[in-house]
């Protein structure tokens, strides 16, 4: 059974934290070429150096980058049965490049409105250590209940006791500039699979913990 899937939506709608919790469930990895990206700036490899300018202002990795990295991480063993894409592709060329590398089966569109997305964002913390995520919004109306995820101590990671901190572009600012460039660059993606009939859209409405079952059940619906 192939389980090769995309998870689409604009910044801090909770992507990688359903992959993250779907990818093992399935037997899957969830491969987050952000995450690739944010631990290479941290080993402060010639590649970390050649994008941390770029993802402190919320731009975009040039396309030959990210494209390169990501048919290496698709090489790799654990991604032969499968994988979740979190945050690949943002452009039509570059889903036009990853259709040259391998078949997707499903896309999940998943969609909030903008205000929540942006308080959601900025109550996001990071631990500096382990990167385990927190959130210390509480969210709860129209519809919409998201329960806040805070960390036991205040400032400190559950899992390892790491310093918690905001990243550099969960900042207000750095958000609407981010979903700007979301709207222009990759809202386009929502057609393009669209007409290719493998997209799925789906609103979170609760916490992960009620999400990531439905989530689950849909892309075991989908996997081929």
């Amino acid at each position: 059974m192939g389980l090769r899937f995309v998870f689409l939506g604009p910044p801090g709608v909770g992507k990688g934290t359903y992959a993250s919790r779907a990818g093992p469930i399935l037997g899957i990895p969830q491969i987050s070429t952000g995450d690739i990206f944010r631990a290479e700036v941290k080993s402060g490899s010639e590649l970390g150096n050649k994008v941390k300018g770029i993802m402190e202002a919320g731009g975009l990795v040039p396309d030959e980058i990210v494209i390169d990295v990501l048919k290496k991480r698709l090489e790799q063993d654990d991604a032969k049965k499968g994988f979740i894409l979190d945050g690949f592709p943002r452009t039509i060329p570059q889903a036009e490049a990853l259709d040259k590398i391998t078949t997707i089966d499903m896309v999940l569109n998943i969609d909030l409105p903008e205000d929540i997305l942006i308080e959601k964002i900025s109550a996001r913390r990071v631990c500096k250590n382990c990167g385990e995520i927190y959130n210390v919004a509480d969210i709860n109306r129209e519809g919409i209940h998201m329960p806040a995820m805070p960390p036991k101590v205040e400032g400190k990671c559950d899992k390892c006791g790491g310093e918690l901190y905001q990243r550099p572009d969960d900042k207000v600012e750095v958000i609407k500039e981010r979903l700007v460039a979301y709207n222009k660059q990759t809202a386009p993606l929502i057609d393009y699979y669209r007409k290719r009939g493998i997209l799925v859209d789906f609103k979170p409405t609760a916490g992960p913990d009620e999400m990531v079952p439905k989530i689950v059940e849909l892309l075991k619906k989908h996997g081929s």
